[in-house]
């Protein structure tokens, strides 16, 4: 015992003894954005995650350049988003990213031999999906990559106690709205809804489709949603104006004189009940979904998240939608019903369950919620490293004392 304890404090003189020891980039691998932050210089980077490549003149745009073509571009330039619906899209064009993000930092090569990355990704990401942003980090030269959960870095950045009893986390990106009830480090049930930023701006052009007949740019829309929409009525709210193509009527008779494109007026109560229709159709059923389970895999979460002060916690750029806090406490407090399904389709049965009020808000920064959640978990995955690296000591110790032991 006492040669184990000689040899184990000879070894520790090669571990970084501080946190500080190791140099640490924080990235949030966002559908809409990517973020990263190279905490020991505190420089950021923060450019919508887009990639045009033109293959007439063998350029290649980022961020802003490439998202500012979006609907205005021939089909000699491909705009790629490398991460969709919550799902890696596209690992080159990522990767391709990762490199832009480490080019600006201007990490050198002996830096990078003490480089840790830590990456929040979507909670919809599969383990394969996981390795593959591990080994891209390290293909660049990073000592070690770890990815952490989107939901649960926003709910650590938004100031809540993911190290303590239960609260619930909402983070409402562009390709999914993640939600989680998180306790002691540990997610007790997650689920991911397409719902989010990019999907609601979908629904948005097809009830201007639908009801102008005017098809209007991708981009156009989501400004629009970002001006007038809404979950609640809010005061001094003013029809927004907005350009497209007409598409003809079926009922547009021949002869008839048609505009190529139109200008119409949308005014927030029609957005409104657009916004309203999907998030009692998929984010409200969600966050009662995830309430009901994790209170089934652990009784005291629902008291816990009933204190003052726990509750829900909005992040992402969904908190930003007007009136969302409000909206989410009155669904939730409303009685529903609950469905069973069986493999054919047909109800088996069918619930009644009464509402429950809980304390909903929005964060106060919850566009960085996410990056400021990822640089307060650097002490847990530092602590990670360390045990990895006792056991790996005790292991080779006890592989020597073997082999001693055999001679």
């Amino acid at each position: 015992m006492q040669i184990f304890k000689k040899w184990q404090f000879k070894k520790s003189i090669h571990f970084n003894e501080s946190i500080a020891g190791y140099e640490w980039l924080c990235m949030d691998i966002g559908t809409e954005n990517m973020k990263a932050r190279y905490v020991n210089t505190g420089l950021r980077f923060d450019e919508p995650s887009y990639i045009a490549e033109d293959y007439e003149k063998n350029r290649i745009y980022f961020g802003e350049e490439a998202k500012s073509l979006v609907d205005k571009t021939n089909e000699n330039i491909i705009i790629k988003r490398p991460v969709r619906d919550g799902n890696i899209a596209d690992p080159r064009a990522l990767e391709k990213i990762l490199m832009r993000i480490f080019d600006y930092f201007k990490i050198s090569k002996a830096t990078k031999k003490r480089l840790i990355v830590i990456m929040a990704t979507p909670s919809d990401i599969n383990p394969v999906q996981r390795q593959a942003l591990e080994s891209i980090v390290t293909k660049l030269g990073a000592y070690r990559g770890f990815v952490q959960e989107e939901v649960k870095m926003a709910a650590l950045g938004a100031g809540q106690d993911i190290f303590g009893t239960s609260i619930m986390s909402v983070d409402i990106g562009g390709g999914s709205a993640d939600i989680a009830v998180i306790s002691k480090d540990s997610i007790l049930h997650s689920l991911s809804s397409h719902c989010a930023g990019d999907y609601l701006t979908e629904q948005i052009r097809e009830y201007i489709l639908r009801t102008k007949n005017v098809h209007v740019g991708l981009k156009d829309a989501e400004d629009l949603k970002k001006a007038i929409a809404s979950l609640v009525p809010g005061p001094n709210e003013r029809p927004y104006r907005i350009s497209g193509l007409l598409i003809p009527k079926d009922s547009s008779k021949s002869g008839e004189v048609l505009s190529v494109s139109k200008t119409v007026s949308i005014t927030p109560e029609e957005i409104r009940e657009v916004m309203q229709h999907e998030f009692r159709e998929h984010i409200i059923p969600s966050i009662r979904k995830v309430l009901r389970l994790s209170v089934s895999k652990a009784l005291g979460s629902i008291g816990d998240l009933k204190k003052l002060g726990k509750g829900i916690t909005i992040s992402g750029g969904g908190a930003y939608i007007k009136g969302i806090d409000k909206f989410i406490q009155e669904e939730l407090a409303k009685e529903y019903h609950f469905e069973t399904y069986d493999e054919m389709g047909n109800v088996v049965s069918e619930e009644v369950y009464e509402g429950d009020e809980f304390e909903v808000r929005c964060s106060e920064d919850p566009l960085y919620d996410v990056i400021n959640g990822c640089v307060k978990y650097r002490d847990e995955i530092y602590r990670e490293i360390l045990e990895e690296k006792k056991f790996n000591v005790i292991l080779s110790n006890s592989k020597r004392n073997t082999q001693r032991l055999k001679r």
